[in-house]
């Protein structure tokens, strides 16, 4: 795969959108969650009307997370059902409604002249929605998004969505899919597109990912821990990023990985701190992103 070419992807469907979802799968752990927060609070930074959701609810070992509060259990919002039919300028006199028990009866009053509207020219068709794109965060499959796929099945067919996960056995299910399984963790890979789509570092971005790396690679020390890992726990407390008084307890399971397994490439890009005082700079982490032949990605 071309990383390259999958951000540039990844930016230019967020930089379309409008509105969107940030969905991460059922029992979420520290890295799933955390990366998911700041992710909403990235594109939130850049002017999208974002909603973060997790088919189960907060509990309080995710409650130091910045943006806790805004976690749902349901994606918001319903479709417009629309009726259509055929109009030719100036046939219709009078639009107006009544309901007669449990009927709803839209009434189309043709102007007098021309002729009465045909059932068989009627349409009927469903607008709007809930989002104009969808970001899973660490789910492998949509069905590891419990309810929040199976209510919404008809958005999920019809919304572009891009996959963000690090395992091998995902099903590659998204309209784009940014699938590294030789990463430490999903945040680690999250701050790498939220950078390279132009996302802020603000100090709250920089808690989030800065707790979600220390405990989902256990304090760094975990196999798959690399230099960008420590790249981007860097930069987030270089832009004030601070520990949590509290320390969730949720992680996720150790990575098992074979001798076999070549080592993530080092993280390389210049790095842009913000100076006390001032608004957080574009591009906090600027990778330059290459295709490996040996990486698996």
């Amino acid at each position: 795969m071309d990383v390259q070419a999958t951000l540039t992807k990844i930016k230019e469907h967020i930089e379309k959108a409008n509105n969107i979802v940030i969905a991460t799968h059922k029992n979420p752990t520290v890295d799933s969650l955390g990366s998911s927060l700041s992710l909403y609070l990235g594109l939130i930074g850049i002017g999208k009307t974002v909603s973060v959701v997790c088919p189960d609810p907060m509990t309080v070992e995710f409650s130091n997370f910045v943006g806790a509060n805004k976690l749902q259990t349901k994606i918001m919002g319903k479709r417009n059902f629309v009726i259509s039919l055929d109009y030719q300028e100036g046939s219709i006199e009078k639009v107006s409604y009544n309901i007669e028990g449990n009927k709803f009866n839209l009434v189309i009053e043709p102007r007098p002249g021309f002729e009465d509207f045909s059932e068989d020219k009627v349409n009927y068709n469903k607008t709007g929605g809930q989002a104009d794109l969808i970001i899973t965060i660490g789910a492998s499959t949509v069905e590891e998004l419990g309810g929040l796929y199976e209510e919404n099945k008809g958005m999920f067919g019809e919304t572009p969505i891009i996959n963000i996960d690090y395992h091998k056995e995902n099903s590659l299910y998204g309209a784009v899919n940014l699938i590294d399984r030789n990463v430490s963790c999903i945040t680690e890979l999250v701050a790498v597109v939220m950078s390279f789509s132009g996302v802020k570092l603000t100090e709250d971005i920089a808690t989030n990912l800065l707790n979600a790396i220390i405990e989902s690679t256990h304090h760094f020390q975990i196999e798959k821990v690399n230099a960008r890992t420590y790249e981007v726990a860097s930069v987030c407390m270089k832009a004030g990023g601070k520990r949590f008084p509290s320390v969730p307890t949720k992680e996720d399971a150790p990575i098992q990985v074979t001798p076999q397994t070549p080592p993530t490439p080092p993280f390389q890009g210049e790095i842009k701190q913000e100076q006390p005082k001032e608004l957080p700079k574009n591009d906090f982490l600027k990778p330059n992103i290459f295709k490996n032949p040996n990486a698996n990605i």
